[in-house]
This record gives structure tokens, C-alpha cells and sequence, in this order.
């Protein structure tokens, strides 16, 4: 078992010793405003089999729909026990400014009843954030941006999107609505920059999701690379089912491409494409140690870690994930510390790079950092350009 599975199990397990604490605590406080054993034991069994589904939704194979409304309400009680975190630690410091304050009075007679108020308050909140968060990821949004290019490649319109995750949770009709929203852009091309499957992706729906993308006819095709979660199930299944539905993988590889195809002569594009950095991968020098040189670079890397490797490579664009940007407020900002750049557009000498924070969600779909995106990138000469 590797490093990066051990401290994932330590935080699931630390994350569920955290969560019988809750409970346990609110049974009390129920208690104490006279809630009988009865119901107490009834919510107590309920919570249990909420956080049993999550465990077995991930240990049993196959696509039923029990398993699909297990998986549902296994992540959507995960995510929401989180958020009764952060608003219980927000309610404590609250609680501690009061006593200091002393905004409200409470005493001996009504201690019990505002301890009731404040969890009932804790639980609203991050039940109001939980579905709220179901309803933002629903519907992605696009994110523009416009890159003065050499006239050779201009104008070039790219679009991106990172993270969908399909498996049992998100698949055939999840896809069509993605496609629904990229299929007005009129891209030149279309780059899927790793994580597109799940552990628990359905190899047999490969030809369906085939059939979705195949609506899309950029005129330089559809790229993708792996990310860290093709390489959790099985890798070589999952770049065949990728294959087959016509992205074209690259890794630890590198495509030249004619960006002005089919519409006369232009210039050269070396599209790079590099495997997850769990998986084991080559220097980028390495991987495109036979490359024409003349070409404008842009690389597909789904962790955006040292970006100054791209910068000495000479690579024109980045396109990264991974982040998610948090996916839960506040966990962005934590993400923000662990990642040189963890969301969206930046800028290191002549490399641009832009981290998207993907348009699928992991676990629970469910978003309440920000919205999960499509990114539309405008390669254009410099007459064009307005800001980058």
C-alpha cells in the first residue's frame, strides 16, 4: 500500500472517529431537552447505516440502482458530516466570543435549550450547504480566457475541462449535459486532462459515452491524459475504454498537429502529453527529447506540480486539474497552500498556465467552493488579444 493510500485511510479514519463524536453529542443534547431513548436510538441507527453505505458503495462492485442510491446517500451523508464540521468549529469560536462578549446570556435554566438551538442551527446549515452544493454541480459554467499566440496558430479556439469522474454516479446523461454545454463553443479542439473515470466506471457504457462525444467535431479531434484516478481501478482497462471513445491518449507522449487543418498552411502545435505523477513519469525534457523543436508546445499534466519544469521546457500552455479547487469551502483555501498554483490563470515567463477546478466533483456531487467549469481558451494573434 502506497504512502499517499496510508495517510488517505488515517484521514477517512480520523474523519469517522470525528463524526461518532458528533453524533454521540448530539444524542446527549437531545437528552437534554427531553428527546426519548427511543428516537435518540432510531437517529443513531440512521447515521450508522449513512456511513456504512459509503464504506460498502466502495467495496461492492456493479451499477444496480441500489448500489447507484447507495453511493448517493453514502457520499451525500460524507459531505455533509464535513460541513456539520466546519459549522460546529464556526458555532465553538462563536460560542467562545460570547462568553467573552456575553451577547447572549445563558445560564444554568437554559443552557440545555441553547445547546439544542445550536445544533439544530449546525445541522440547517450544513444541510442548506449540502443541497445547495448538489444544485451548483449541477450546472457547470464556462470559463473564457483569451492568450495572444504567433500569428502561425491563431486563432485557435481550445476547450478543457478536467475531473468528471464518470462512474457509477455521473455517466451516460451526466456527459450529454456536459456535451450540451460545449457543443456551441465551435472548438478547434478539445483536451480532457485526466481523472475523466472512476474506480467504479461501467467499461460496458464506453460506446454510449462514445456516441455522446462523437456530437462534438473539433477539427483537430479530442486529447486527453491520465490522472491519478484512472490508475486507482485498472489503468490499461481504463485507457482502453478512453480509446474507445475517441480521445486520444497521450502518455508520457507527445503529437504534432497542424493547427490551421483544413483551413490552408499554418503552424505546428506539439501537444504533450504527460502521465500522472503517481504513476511514475518521464522529465518533460525526456518525453520530448525527439520533438521538432519549431512547434508551439502545449502540454496536457493533470497535477499542476513544478511548474517551473514546463517554464524550462519551453512549453507555450499548461492545462491542469486536479485541485478541484477545494471542492468544499473552505477546503480551497487549504488546497491553495499545498499547490503553487491551485486555480485558475497564471503567468511564468513566456508559459501560461490555467488549473481548472474541473467540471465533475469526487465522492459527493456536490460544490460549495465554487462552480465547476468548462475552459474555453482563445489562441489569438495579437491584434485580437485584449488582456494576456
Amino acid at each position: 500500500m502506497s504512502d499517499a493510500y496510508l495517510i488517505f485511510f488515517f484521514i477517512r479514519a480520523l474523519f469517522t472517529s470525528v463524526c461518532i463524536g458528533i453524533v454521540i453529542q448530539f444524542c446527549l443534547v437531545l437528552r437534554g431537552v427531553g428527546v426519548s431513548f427511543a428516537a435518540r436510538a432510531g437517529l443513531c441507527l440512521i447515521a450508522i447505516l449513512l456511513a456504512l453505505a459509503f464504506f460498502f458503495s466502495r467495496v461492492i462492485e456493479g451499477n444496480s440502482f441500489w448500489l447507484k442510491a447507495m453511493s448517493f446517500l453514502g457520499t451525500f451523508w460524507s459531505a455533509l458530516m464535513f460541513h456539520v464540521i466546519v459549522a460546529w468549529i464556526l458555532t465553538g469560536i462563536f460560542c467562545l466570543l460570547n462568553w467573552w462578549f456575553r451577547w447572549f446570556v445563558i445560564t444554568a435554566e437554559n443552557r440545555a435549550r441553547w445547546r439544542y438551538r445550536c445544533c439544530m442551527g449546525i445541522i440547517g446549515t450544513a444541510l442548506f450547504m449540502c443541497v445547495a452544493g448538489w444544485i451548483n454541480a449541477q450546472f457547470p459554467t464556462v470559463r473564457e480566457e483569451k492568450i495572444y499566440a504567433p500569428e502561425e496558430v491563431a486563432p485557435l479556439r481550445i476547450v478543457a475541462l478536467s475531473d468528471l469522474h464518470l462512474g457509477r454516479l455521473a455517466s451516460v446523461d451526466y456527459l450529454a449535459r456536459i456535451v450540451d454545454k460545449i457543443e456551441p463553443l465551435s472548438s478547434d479542439i478539445v483536451f480532457f486532462v485526466g481523472d475523466i473515470l472512476e474506480y467504479d466506471f461501467d467499461h460496458s457504457e464506453a460506446d454510449a459515452l462514445a456516441a455522446i462525444l462523437q456530437r462534438l467535431k473539433p477539427r483537430l479531434g479530442l486529447w486527453g491524459v491520465m490522472g491519478n484516478h484512472e490508475y486507482i481501478g485498472e489503468p490499461e482497462s481504463n485507457k482502453q475504454s478512453l480509446n474507445r471513445m475517441g480521445i486520444h491518449m497521450l502518455i508520457d507522449q507527445w503529437a504534432e498537429l497542424d493547427a490551421n487543418e483544413g483551413l490552408g498552411n499554418g503552424g505546428k502545435i506539439l501537444l504533450i502529453g504527460r502521465n500522472d505523477r503517481h504513476a511514475g513519469r518521464l522529465p518533460v525534457q525526456e518525453a520530448i527529447k525527439d520533438a521538432p523543436e519549431d512547434a508551439l508546445k502545449i502540454m496536457l499534466d493533470h497535477q499542476p506540480y513544478k511548474l517551473e519544469e514546463s517554464e524550462e521546457a519551453g512549453v507555450f500552455l499548461q492545462l491542469s486539474g486536479h485541485t478541484h479547487n477545494g471542492q468544499f469551502f473552505p477546503l480551497n483555501f487549504v488546497v491553495a497552500k499545498f499547490f503553487e498554483h491551485s486555480y485558475g490563470y497564471s503567468r511564468r515567463g513566456q508559459t501560461h498556465y490555467w488549473v481548472t477546478a474541473g467540471v465533475g466533483s469526487w465522492g459527493a456531487r456536490i460544490r460549495t467552493s465554487g462552480r465547476p467549469e468548462i475552459v474555453l481558451i482563445d489562441l489569438v494573434a495579437q491584434e485580437q488579444a485584449s488582456s494576456r
